[in-house]
């Protein structure tokens, strides 16, 4: 996927300005392992999606301009948010990986990466309240909550073959779209929008945040798998059936020839040659075609809302977005 495109290159510099000056690492831990964690987690960012939402909600409102470095900072706050919740997942997924390189806890290890997530967690607390951030903060808690239940909650699902698609949905809706929904919520709040227009900024973020998520449980049907830096369906072997598995699933047929994959699943590790049965099961069973869909119907909704807004260039960016999301 394409680097952000929703800041302007100026709102980009001063979210990174901001992430650096609260993620930044005492001088007494610098040399430590925890310390060169905390120097690569603000000093390789990604994509900046979810402070590109934040400033970009924050465009809808009447105090943007005035509220521009505000918003930067609780854009930074959110991503931090972000990279302190990467730093745990890769610990409870024994992740050595991610995208391709080395995860934080497979180069530093878990003690390291322990201490540096919790470190900003907080950093983010601190300069809440140092900022006198009380709505934001109160929003994020919530949010960090909710991510936390929604991983509780897949992590009770693993390798159980009746995991209906109500309790994915679920899950993903905490895991990964609650933070898209708070970022969409805090900058248009924070820009002074109304509360009807925050309600339907928030349901923006919720629908993207979805599509993210089952974008990103199609990589591993697609020949981009491996571009991503992904392992080739690690999510079905760790017993975390996504979509596509689970909309194969209500077939009768399909559930009859995956449940043996699945039982062998949990006792030990398959074989490529199972793996790759299962993955022709799930695409004969429009397992696949039917998840695209589903990103096509929330695509849809996100198109919806949109064209209810006055055209602006953060309309147009958001649009953008939505097609790059819906090309697979």
């Amino acid at each position: 996927m394409k680097q952000n495109f929703i800041m302007t290159e100026e709102e980009k510099l001063q979210v990174q300005k901001w992430i650096r000056r609260i993620g930044a690492c005492p001088e007494s831990m610098k040399d430590t392992p925890t310390g060169k964690v905390l120097k690569d987690t603000v000093g390789s960012l990604g994509k900046m999606i979810r402070p590109g939402l934040l400033l970009a909600c924050g465009s809808f409102g009447p105090d943007y301009q005035i509220q521009k470095d505000r918003l930067c900072m609780l854009g930074a706050l959110v991503e931090l948010t972000h990279l302190s919740s990467l730093i745990h997942d890769d610990i409870i997924d024994d992740a050595p990986l991610r995208r391709g390189m080395s995860s934080i806890q497979g180069k530093y290890g878990k003690d390291a990466a322990v201490y540096a997530g919790d470190f900003l967690i907080a950093r983010i607390n601190f300069w809440e309240a140092r900022q006198h951030c009380n709505d934001a903060a109160q929003i994020l808690a919530s949010t960090v909550e909710d991510m936390c239940v929604g991983e509780i909650g897949q992590a009770m699902c693993r390798y159980h073959p009746t995991v209906t698609c109500k309790q994915y949905y679920d899950n993903i809706r905490g895991k990964t779209a609650s933070l898209f929904r708070a970022a969409c919520k805090i900058g248009a709040m924070t820009a002074g929008c109304d509360e009807e227009l925050i309600r339907v900024l928030e349901r923006f973020g919720e629908h993207l945040g979805i599509m993210f998520q089952l974008r990103d449980d199609l990589i591993d049907f697609s020949s981009n798998g491996c571009e991503d830096g992904k392992k080739t369906h690690k999510d079905f072997q760790d017993g975390i059936y996504t979509l596509p598995v689970l909309m194969a699933m209500r077939i009768p047929e399909a559930r009859k020839e995956l449940l043996p994959i699945m039982e062998e699943n949990q006792k030990r590790v398959l074989a490529e040659e199972e793996i790759r049965q299962m993955e022709e099961i799930v695409i004969r069973y429009q397992g696949v075609v039917d998840t695209g869909k589903e990103i096509l119907h929330r695509a849809d909704l996100c198109y919806d809302i949109l064209n209810a807004l006055p055209s602006s260039d953060s309309v147009t960016a958001l649009k953008e977005l939505l097609a790059m999301l819906t090309a697979l």
